[in-house]
């Protein structure tokens, strides 16, 4: 992979960055639909905000989520996700 982007590189990185939210998706949406790709570590939606945290416990779980959940419909809104950063 040529084009990595600042996360992707950290195999420790576990959080991913969902942004294109709307003002109805809370982070029990984004827990639900998150949850089946593994456990999570924390869901957090900042108010007023149009996006999200999503962290998994292990790396595996946030990989597929990410290829999986790029441009998913939720209500109104299509999520684009991306490599978070560690905290």
């Amino acid at each position: 992979g040529g084009d990595e982007s600042a996360g992707s590189s950290d195999p420790s990185n576990t959080t991913i960055f969902v942004g294109g939210l709307d003002h109805t998706v809370n982070e029990h949406m984004l827990h639900v639909a998150f949850s089946r790709f593994g456990p999570l570590v924390y869901v957090r939606v900042p108010p007023g905000k149009a996006c999200g945290f999503v962290q998994f416990a292990d790396r595996a779980s946030s990989e597929a989520a990410l290829q999986e959940m790029q441009g998913f419909q939720m209500n109104m809104c299509r999520l684009r996700v991306s490599w978070g950063r560690a905290t």
